[in-house]
Formats: structure tokens, C-alpha cells, sequence
């Protein structure tokens, strides 16, 4: 059972794109049935919507990381996770059915996989207990249509996306947090896989009609010199859908999405603990700063002291990784002072 319109292999310079891309097409379609996406993103973290950045990427990671508009957790993207997004009409989305049918486009290619909790998609393992993740998914409801996308680890680095995820320690923290899982490479069951086979193989399950490829960059160049969209008729892409994005759009969400505001400072308010000897002193952050120094236990009048030191030299401070071993070496130097 086809169930999309058209699929697209989208090439952009960035995740940055992809996301903005997503963004706009959530936005502007209007046909009455499913988009389906494809794209391969460099290294890099993506972090979902209402996610703690401290909390969901390591303070060793060396990739850069974004936030989208979906809900869900952090993932890791490099050359061989094949990420896929289907824009679905809200009148028709059903996530166990769109989860389902990509599950069956991979277990045709030899792998057994079902739908799990949380929008995932696993695999067993072989002890007939163990559960590999293979693809991690999330949701965005629009006024008018659903993306539902997810990452397929094809060929992944899996030590560089342990290296990537996982934070620092939280003492209060109200986001939503990335639920553990045992990743793993369909290449593990079926040595020979590529991430374009992968691609293939689902975009032939899930529609009738050929793969196309969308050069997100070289699409705006060609159409520069009409006007400022995108896939404005429906003969720009031959018999493709009718998308109409507007270059001013594309560039405002990119703007957006790529500001420190959205990917850091939009974590929610969160805590951590910071101590040395017998101090021990609880640190805010809001919107990126940290915006309050307490004392753990109010009544022990030597924490009281650290921490009205830290706050009156640190309120206001941009957070950031090092922050805490900085607050507790100053809190080494104020005892010498005290």
C-alpha cells in the first residue's frame, strides 16, 4: 500500500537547512497526502524542542548541535544515519500506522523490526530479550499538517554519538529528558547495507512514484532569478507536489533556529549543585544565565556565606560547561579568605 505522494532525497549545506526545510513545508502544504523525505546530515547533535542542552549533550562533544521543533530526544546525525520526515495532513496522521509502514520497508530488507515505545523503532538482538534501537522519532502538529520524522542508524559512528550525548549533572531540571537506549546499525544484521539502499527500499514501499532529489542550495539559485520561492508550480518538479516556500520564510526560520536563544538559552530553568568541603551551594539557570545562588541548606550559615559570595560575583554569568568546577574553586578560595 503506497501511501505518499512523492519522495524527496533533500541535499543541503547544513542540518540547519533540513530543519528550516521542514519548518516551511509544515507550513505550506497543501496537498491531501504524505510528503516523505530523505537526508543525510554531517556530524552532528539534535536536540528536541523542550530539551535541557546541559543536560542532553556531553561537555566533550566536538560536533555542532541544533535544536528543532519537534518534541523527543537528542540524536546524533553523521553520514551514515539516514534521517527520513514525512509531512502528513492532520486529518490522516496516524503515528502507529506511519511508524509501522517503516518498519516494514526495513524488515524487507532483511532485518526484523517493529514499532516500540516512545516512537521508536527496534530490533531484537538475538537472545530473544535484548532490544537494539534503530531509529528514534518525534512530532510536530502544525495548524494544518503533522512532521513526523526520525533518524535510521544505517552505518553510524556509534562510539562518536556515545562521545556526543549526555550531559552534566542535574540537581532540579523540569526538561524532557532523552530515555536511554541500546543503539545499533542495521549493518550489524546486514553487513552490506548502504544508507542509499535503506533509502531506496523505503521510498519504494511507501510510494509508487520515483525518487527525487531537492538541492535545497542550488533550487534557490535556479529560482533567484523569477522570484524569491521555492517550488512555486507544480511543473518545477515535474508531476511533484505544489509546494510554495517563500525565500523570506526560509531565512527567517533559519535566523531562528540557528541563534544561541533557541539552541541554548531556550532550555528550561534547571539546577545544579555545586559543594567543596563542607559548602554546598544550589545554582539557577534561567534563559541561559544563571539567575540565583542559595544555599543548600539554608540554616548552615557556612553555605549561606559561599553562597551569597557566588551569587553576588556570578548572578547575571552566562552558563556554560565550566561553570560549575569555576564556582567550586572560587568557593576553595573564598574559605582561605573567610
Amino acid at each position: 500500500m503506497q501511501i505518499v505522494a512523492q519522495s524527496y532525497k533533500v541535499v543541503a549545506d547544513s542540518p540547519l537547512d533540513i530543519i528550516s526545510f521542514e519548518e516551511c513545508l509544515v507550513s505550506s502544504w497543501t496537498g491531501n497526502k504524505i510528503i516523505l523525505l530523505f537526508y543525510v546530515n554531517p556530524p552532528s547533535v539534535i536536540i528536541g524542542r523542550n530539551q535541557n542542552y546541559w543536560r542532553e549533550v556531553s561537555p566533550s562533544c566536538k560536533v555542532p548541535v541544533y535544536r528543532r521543533s519537534s518534541g523527543g530526544g537528542a540524536v546524533y546525525h553523521d553520514t551514515g544515519n539516514l534521517n527520513w520526515a514525512l509531512i502528513v495532513p492532520r486529518t490522516i496522521h496516524s503515528q502507529n500506522d506511519e511508524l509501522t509502514f517503516i518498519a516494514k520497508a526495513i524488515s524487507e530488507l532483511g532485518v526484523y523490526a517493529r514499532p516500540g515505545d516512545r516512537g521508536g523503532i527496534f530490533v531484537s538482538m538475538g537472545d530473544g530479550e535484548t532490544k537494539g534501537k534503530i531509529s528514534g522519532t518525534a512530532r510536530r502538529f502544525g495548524t494544518r499538517n503533522v512532521l513526523h520524522h526520525g533518524t535510521l542508524l544505517v552505518s553510524a559512528d556509534i562510539q562518536a554519538l556515545k562521545a556526543s550525548l549526555g550531559g552534566i549533572q542535574m540537581f532540579e531540571d523540569v526538561s524532557i529528558a532523552s530515555v536511554p537506549a541500546r543503539p545499533v546499525n542495521l549493518t550489524r544484521f546486514v553487513p552490506s547495507l548502504s544508507v542509499d539502499e535503506v533509502m531506496s527500499q523505503i521510498s519504494g514501499v511507501l510510494s509508487d512514484v520515483e525518487l527525487k532529489t531537492i538541492d535545497l542550495e542550488g533550487s534557490w539559485d535556479e529560482h533567484s532569478s523569477r522570484d524569491d520561492s521555492l517550488f512555486k508550480n507544480p511543473e518545477d518538479l515535474g508531476e511533484g507536489p505544489d509546494f510554495c516556500i517563500e525565500r523570506e520564510d526560509f531565512d527567517a526560520f533559519k535566523c531562528q533556529f540557528g541563534s544561541r536563544e533557541w539552541i541554548i538559552d531556550r532550555s528550561p530553568p534547571f539546577s545544579v549543585l555545586v559543594s567543596s568541603d563542607m559548602s554546598r551551594a544550589v545554582v539557577r539557570i534561567e534563559q541561559g544565565k544563571i539567575a540565583e545562588i542559595q544555599p543548600l541548606e539554608a540554616e548552615d550559615e557556612r553555605s549561606a556565606v559561599y553562597a551569597k559570595h557566588l551569587h553576588t560575583r556570578f548572578s547575571g554569568t552566562q552558563f556554560d560547561f565550566k561553570v560549575p568546577e569555576i564556582l567550586e574553586k572560587e568557593h576553595v578560595w573564598t574559605n582561605m579568605r573567610y
